[in-house]
């Protein structure tokens, strides 16, 4: 979060500081004894070691630490022609909870020294032939379980072609489906019920920005206008929700604190002349230095 926000860790916080929060984070290492040592970590979210890993991944990176020992989590995808049976083993019916597999596990051993040139061609090419072309979101032919699986799913597969320099084929579909999908409210997130309270600033509405601010760079001329209003209808939403309720912030779950930082960063880049600061925010997709694999892994 505080990467997020702008903060350059390693030049704020002393040797000492940094080395004691990655002690800590290296303290949740997870001792398996039906596989042990297998270099994962406990999964506190309930999402899945392999995301457990990939925020462990970016933590390490901005602290300047080291993994605790090496990873093995990778072991099931790790070469050409494994990754191939494992992409196609995925329940993508829950695009968004299975791609938390993708993103902790597939986009980090891309930037391993394990990983190949060839190893990497091989999940593009299997990305972009199980493109939905009518919709821009993975898998083709699927029906997903309810309407944010193909966002959320989406979600965590883009950054793999953002950071790695690769050509995403469907831009604008994605920006077709992601302003279909907001609601008239400005929001994503569809409650389960008509008194529900909802948060404004949930991962969904990161992930529509995330996808907004991506498929502009790649097909800048495509519904500007309807991109740029359903980016002040969210943003009035937050002022308004904030103006009522900015003391709420500080006591949501970490995992609701980390989402809105990334909404901000995301209305940032969407609307600079609305969302005004010092520094750049950020957010957890957009962000390479959160993937620094090479850098903090053990082998």
């Amino acid at each position: 979060m505080r990467t997020i926000i702008g903060e350059d860790l390693a030049a704020i916080l002393g040797d000492s500081e940094r080395g004691e929060w990655c002690g800590h984070i290296n303290s949740f290492i997870k001792h398996d004894f039906e596989r042990p040592d297998n270099g994962g970590y406990c999964d506190t979210m309930g999402h899945s070691q392999l995301h457990a890993n990939g925020m462990v991944i970016g933590a390490l990176g901005v602290l300047g630490g080291k993994q605790a020992q090496p990873v093995k989590l990778y072991e099931p995808f790790d070469t050409l022609e494994k990754v191939g049976r494992w992409l196609e083993s995925l329940d993508w019916s829950r695009a968004w909870q299975t791609s938390h597999l993708f993103w902790g596990g597939v986009h980090c051993f891309s930037f391993s020294a394990r990983a190949s040139a060839a190893w990497l061609d091989a999940v593009f090419a299997w990305l972009d032939a199980n493109l939905d072309f009518q919709t821009g979101w993975w898998r083709t032919g699927v029906v997903f379980e309810d309407r944010h699986q193909g966002l959320g799913g989406a979600a965590h597969l883009l950054p793999l072609y953002e950071h790695h320099g690769r050509r995403f084929p469907l831009p604008e579909r994605v920006i077709d489906s992601v302003l279909a999908l907001q609601l008239p409210r400005g929001s994503w997130l569809e409650p389960r019920n008509a008194s529900e309270h909802v948060h404004v600033m949930h991962y969904i509405e990161l992930d529509a920005l995330y996808a907004l601010v991506l498929m502009r760079r790649l097909s800048p001329g495509y519904r500007t206008g309807d991109i740029d209003a359903a980016a002040r209808r969210y943003g009035r939403l937050v002022r308004d929700y904030y103006a009522r309720h900015a003391h709420e912030l500080y006591t949501l779950h970490p995992h609701m604190v980390l989402a809105a930082a990334g909404a901000f960063g995301g209305l940032q880049q969407l609307l600079p002349d609305e969302f005004v600061d010092d520094v750049r925010w950020t957010d957890i997709f957009s962000d390479p230095r959160f993937y620094r694999t090479r850098a903090v892994e053990r082998l």
